[in-house]
C-alpha cells in the first residue's frame, strides 16, 4: 500500500518535500536496497527464536515508520524513513512464509494461504495507488501514509492474539545461535546492498557508470558473490549451517524457480513504473485518472491468486508457470507498440488486464517449490531467498531499464516516447527469457502443493 501511494504520488511529494531531482527516485530504491540485503539474515534469526516474535517486531516497527514518512518535512526524512520501512519489512516477509509453513501442512489449506498471501500485495499495492491518487489531487499524500498507518497499528493489534504461538524452544538460545550462517549471510547481504545502491546510482542516471566510486563497489559487490559460494561450499562439506548450499542448485526446480523469479519481478516492477511515467508524462493524464488506469491489475489478480491456489496441485507446474508467462509476455509487447493518440482502451487496458497473470501465478507456485527445497526448521529462510531473489529483480529491472530508457532519449532529440518503447523492448525480451526457463526448467517438475510433499 506504502509503495502503490509513492508510486503515483512521488512528483507531488518531491515539491512539497524539496526533493532534488538527482534522488527523486531514492524513496523508492532505498527501500528495496535495505530490505534487500537484511531479509537472509532476519530470515535465519526468525528460524532461531520464532517466526511470530519477528513478525510482530517488524510489522510494529513498519507502522511506526509508516505514520513517519506521513509526517515527514524534508525528503531526506523521507528517505530515511523509507530505508527503515525496508529494514521492517525484511522481518515481516520470511518470518509470513514460515508462518504460513508452520500453520498450514502441505495441501489445500497451504496452498489457499499462499495464495492469499500472494493476493494481498496487488491488492495492497492498487489500493495505494488509488488513495493516492485521491489524496494527491484534494486533500494531500501525507492521509495515504495516516491511513496506512493506523491499518497496519490494527493489524499489529490483532496478530498477538490472532498468530498462533510457536511450540516451546527446547533448544538454548546459545547452540540456536550456532545453527546461523553468521559469515554467509554478512557476505551475501553486503553484496546485494553494494549491488543495489549501485543499481538505485544508475537508475537515476546511467553516467553514473563513470564515477570512479560507483565501479568499485561495483566490482566489490561481483567479487563478493564467489567469496559467499566458495564459503557456503566449505562449509557444508564439514556438515556446518550454509546459508544457500551449493547442492541446493543441483536442484533444476529450485534454480530454475529462482531464475524466474527474478526476472518475473524485475519486469513486472519496471512495467508499473514506466506505466505510470506514461500515463503521466505521454498522455498526460492526472495522478488520480493515472492510478485508475492499474485497476485492471487489481480484479485480475484476486481472481488469478484464487484460481492458483485451488489449482496449483491439479495442473503441472509447467503448464501452470509457462502458460501464464506466454499470456503476460503480451503486456511489454502492446506498451512497445502502442500508439499514444488510441487513448487507454486500444491497448494500455490489455496490458494492464494480462500483466499481473503471470506475478501471481509464481508467487504461490515459487513459495511452495523454495519452502519445499529447504528443511522443515528454517521455513522463514526459505521466506528470505525467495524474497530476496524478487527484491534484487525489483532493483536490477528498474535500473537497467531506467538506463536504457534514458540513453535511447539522449540519441533521438530528448524523446521520451522512444525511450519508454525501448525499456518496454527490453521488458519484452526479459519475458521471452522467462518463457524458455519456465518451459525447459519446470517441464518435469510435475504436481506441486498436494498433501504428500
Amino acid at each position: 500500500m506504502g509503495s502503490g501511494i509513492l508510486t503515483v504520488a512521488l512528483p507531488r511529494m518531491a515539491v512539497d518535500l524539496s526533493l532534488n531531482k538527482d534522488i527523486l527516485l531514492w524513496p523508492a530504491a532505498v527501500y528495496a536496497l535495505s530490505a534487500g540485503c537484511t531479509l537472509l539474515i532476519f530470515g535465519s534469526v526468525a528460524d532461531i527464536i520464532g517466526d511470530k516474535r519477528v513478525w510482530l517486531t517488524g510489522s510494529i516497527l513498519y507502522t511506526f515508520f509508516t505514520l513517519a514518512c506521513g509526517l515527514a518535512k524534508t525528503g531526506n526524512q523521507l528517505i530515511a524513513f523509507r530505508t527503515l520501512l525496508g529494514v521492517s519489512i525484511a522481518m515481516c516477509l520470511p518470518s509470513a512464509v514460515s508462518l504460513m509453513t508452520r500453520i498450514f501442512p502441505p495441501g489445500k489449506r497451504r496452498n489457499i494461504g499462499f495464495a492469499s498471501m500472494g493476493m494481498g500485495q496487488p491488492l495492497g499495492y492498487s489500493v495505494g495507488l488509488i488513495l493516492g491518487g485521491v489524496f494527491v489531487d484534494s486533500i494531500g499524500w501525507r492521509y495515504g501514509y495516516y491511513i496506512s498507518a493506523i491499518i497496519n497499528a490494527l493489524l499489529s493489534c490483532l496478530a498477538f492474539w490472532g498468530l498462533p504461538q510457536e511450540k516451546p524452544n527446547i533448544e538454548p538460545l546459545r547452540k540456536g545461535i550456532t545453527r546461523i550462517d553468521w559469515v554467509g549471510a554478512p557476505l551475501i547481504s553486503v553484496s546485494l546492498a553494494l549491488l543495489s545502491f549501485v543499481l538505485a546510482e544508475i537508475t537515476e542516471s546511467y553516467h553514473s557508470l563513470r564515477k570512479t566510486y560507483i565501479i568499485v563497489l561495483l566490482v566489490i559487490s561481483i567479487a563478493l558473490i564467489p567469496t559467499f559460494v566458495a564459503w557456503v561450499e566449505w562449509q557444508e562439506r564439514r556438515g556446518r549451517p550454509a546459508l544457500i548450499p551449493n547442492s541446493l542448485w543441483k536442484n533444476t526446480m529450485f534454480s530454475a524457480t529462482c531464475i524466474i523469479v527474478f526476472f518475473t519481478w524485475a519486469v513486472f516492477n519496471a512495467l508499473q513504473y514506466f506505466s505510470s511515467l506514461y500515463f503521466q508524462q505521454i498522455q498526460h493524464h492526472s495522478a488520480l485518472i493515472s492510478s485508475l488506469m492499474f485497476l485492471p491489475m487489481v480484479g485480475v489478480g484476486v481472481i488469478t491468486n484464487i484460481f492458483t491456489g485451488y489449482m496449483v496441485d491439479k495442473v503441472r507446474v509447467g503448464v501452470l508457470v509457462f502458460g501464464s508467462a506466454s499470456v503476460s509476455t503480451i503486456s511489454p509487447l502492446l506498451m512497445a507498440l502502442v500508439n499514444p493518440s488510441w487513448g487507454y482502451w486500444r491497448g494500455p487496458f490489455v496490458a494492464m488486464l494480462l500483466s499481473p497473470l503471470h506475478p501471481d501465478v509464481l508467487f504461490t507456485v515459487s513459495n511452495l517449490i523454495i519452502s519445499h527445497a529447504y528443511p522443515g526448521q528454517n521455513q522463514a529462510l526459505a521466506g528470505a531467498v525467495f524474497n530476496s531473489v524478487s527484491q534484487v529483480g525489483n532493483s536490477v529491472g528498474l535500473a537497467v531499464s531506467a538506463a536504457i530508457a534514458a540513453s535511447v532519449q539522449d540519441h533521438s532529440h530528448d524523446d521520451i516516447l522512444k525511450g519508454y518503447q525501448a525499456a518496454y523492448w527490453l521488458m519484452f525480451a526479459a519475458m521471452i527469457v522467462v518463457c524458455v526457463v519456465s518451459y525447459f526448467g519446470l517441464r518435469g517438475g510435475g504436481y506441486i502443493g498436494k498433501k504428500s510433499d
